[in-house]
Formats: C-alpha cells, structure tokens, sequence
C-alpha cells in the first residue's frame, strides 16, 4: 500500500458491499473474501503477523461522497485465539 510512505499490510477492504461481512468468529478468525476485492484477512493470519514485533495500525476511511479520514494507532496486535 502506498499510502503514508508505503509498507502497510491491508487486514481489511471494504468497497462496494459485493462480500457480505456478518459472518462467524471462525470465519473472522481463518480470512475471508478475496485480495482483488473485499476482504478480511483473518484473525490468525493478522496474530502471526503482528505477534514479533509492534506494528502501527492505520485506518483508513471514505465515505460514499468521497470524503476521507484517517486515524493511526501505534501499538497494534491481535493476540492467539485461546
């Protein structure tokens, strides 16, 4: 992703409602969607990503009239299902 100087990894997209996002902890927690499109990349996949080191999580919004807005979190993990 190239926004904020690149290096991000995208655990989320959401653009025109095509992938229905109501969905069960075990799908939340194995990914579901598709990269191309709308997506979550699933709660095991964000834990093995983030559980080394600390990450900085970026969200980033807009709104159907193309307004936009940002917040970033400097210490982000997603701990082991237990």
């Amino acid at each position: 992703m190239e926004t904020a100087g690149g290096g991000w990894t995208v655990i989320q997209r959401r653009q025109d409602g095509s992938v229905p996002f109501n969905r069960t902890w075990e799908e939340y927690k194995l990914g579901f969607g598709n990269t191309s499109g709308e997506y979550w990349l699933g709660n095991d996949n964000i834990h093995l990503l983030t559980s080394q080191e600390n990450f900085t999580l970026r969200v980033d919004l807009m709104d159907w009239g193309g307004q936009t807005a940002y917040a970033e979190y400097s210490l982000f993990r997603i701990q082991r299902n237990s």
